[in-house]
């Protein structure tokens, strides 16, 4: 428990010693049980947060009452699952990911390293609990602001992983997270010009100027 504490502070407070500990010292196993027991806060926090009154009567306008019931009953059993089945998924998935675009630039850290300072930077989204549950209590929406800075928090955290783990510079380390993005979007630029450059003469036969 006190190197749970210990890292929970450090990764907030101090993330450039936190997460040098954590990519050092902690397994990627270590990682996915932050990672669901932040998601799971997150989402019993949001669902409390929810007023449910006004979700039943905009889902009763489209379906069944007692359809309505039900799936609101289920609903936290059903974020449970969800949350149990996917999020190994994505941790791993979207770690061993960075770790190929690190290596690509040269990186040469190990990607159970990675994963375990990729589901320890979800921390920050533990704030967001207690903001929701405040935000009951608030005329203004808070939730919006306090997501957007959660969200930018936890990317500088990654980026301070993927530095830590592959001995980068901050500059390579943001571009190593953003290459996948980056070629993402390039392939769909080429497939979107290749399928111009195919369906162009087709056009003009049909409709011809």
């Amino acid at each position: 428990m006190n190197q749970f504490i210990d890292d929970f502070y450090d990764i907030l407070f101090k993330p450039a010693r936190g997460v040098s500990r954590i990519v050092a010292q902690r397994s990627a196993w270590h990682g996915l049980l932050v990672y669901l027991a932040v998601s799971l806060i997150s989402a019993m926090a949001g669902y409390v947060a929810v007023d449910l009154r006004n979700v039943a009567e905009e889902l009763s306008g489209v379906m069944p009452q007692e359809t309505v019931n039900l799936l609101l009953q289920s609903l936290p059993l059903l974020n449970v699952i969800t949350i149990l089945v996917f999020s190994p998924i994505i941790l791993f998935v979207w770690s061993a990911i960075l770790q190929f675009s690190s290596e690509l630039l040269g990186g040469q850290g190990r990607g159970v390293s990675l994963a375990a300072g990729v589901g320890y930077a979800q921390m920050p989204y533990i704030i967001l609990a207690p903001l929701g549950l405040i935000s009951r209590y608030l005329s203004m929406d808070i939730m919006g602001l306090a997501g957007f800075a959660v969200f930018v928090w936890s990317f500088l955290l990654k980026i301070e992983c993927i530095r830590a783990v592959h001995n980068f510079s901050k500059r390579r380390a943001v571009l190593s997270y953003f290459l996948p993005l980056l070629a993402t979007v390039a392939v769909f630029i080429i497939f979107f010009f290749l399928l111009g450059a195919f369906l162009m003469p087709l056009l003009s036969e049909l409709f011809p100027l």
